[in-house]
């Protein structure tokens, strides 16, 4: 019985899910009610506010689930090359859930989500990517491979995944090695 329950649980949580996201794709959070939210999920209001206070508890949820998903694919990958298959994971992760990552990542009123993905990737390639200068350029180097990444990623969303995973990791470790090899005394 109890087992039954866990599983209409987790299906009224994913219903939810869904259908907020669906609706962030033509509104704003602030713009969607929890009336609308329910109905278009076709669940009762009653149900919803079993588990979620509103809109912005649910949104948060589905965020902290994705950045705790995406912390474990980041933190295996490292500047060495035969780490590359945990980037493609990564990316194989993102676009297997692309309505969910195109909706926080690449719209603007979802910066709260961006900072935080962000902020994970730097403090990633900080523990795993040492580099030799000084902690100035390295925070700034840091800075610019996250950005640069975050950029061809949202590219690749926006173009419709125009290529592989593979292709797309690639391409990031290659521009990452060497624009970490201009500054790394180690390399030079």
């Amino acid at each position: 019985m109890k087992r039954k329950e866990n599983q209409r649980i987790k299906l009224t949580k994913t219903l939810l899910k869904k259908s907020l996201i669906e609706l962030m794709h033509t509104k704003s959070i602030n713009k969607i009610t929890v009336k609308e939210l329910c109905e278009n999920a076709d669940i009762n209001r009653s149900t919803f506010y079993l588990y979620y206070t509103d809109q912005f508890a649910l949104l948060k949820e589905i965020e902290e689930e994705l950045l705790l998903n995406a912390r474990e694919h980041l933190k295996n990958i490292d500047s060495d090359l035969n780490n590359l298959h945990y980037l493609k994971e990564l990316l194989y992760y993102m676009k297997t859930n692309s309505d969910i990552f195109y909706t926080l990542l690449c719209r603007q009123e979802n910066l709260s989500f961006q900072t935080a993905f962000i902020n994970t990737s730097i403090l990633n390639l900080k523990i795993n990517v040492n580099l030799q200068c000084e902690e100035k350029i390295s925070d700034y180097i840091y800075r610019y491979l996250t950005m640069g990444c975050f950029s061809l990623i949202t590219k690749w969303f926006e173009a419709g995944f125009d290529m592989s995973p593979e292709e797309l990791a690639e391409m990031i470790f290659r521009l990452s090695d060497n624009a970490i090899s201009v500054y790394d005394v180690s390399r030079g």
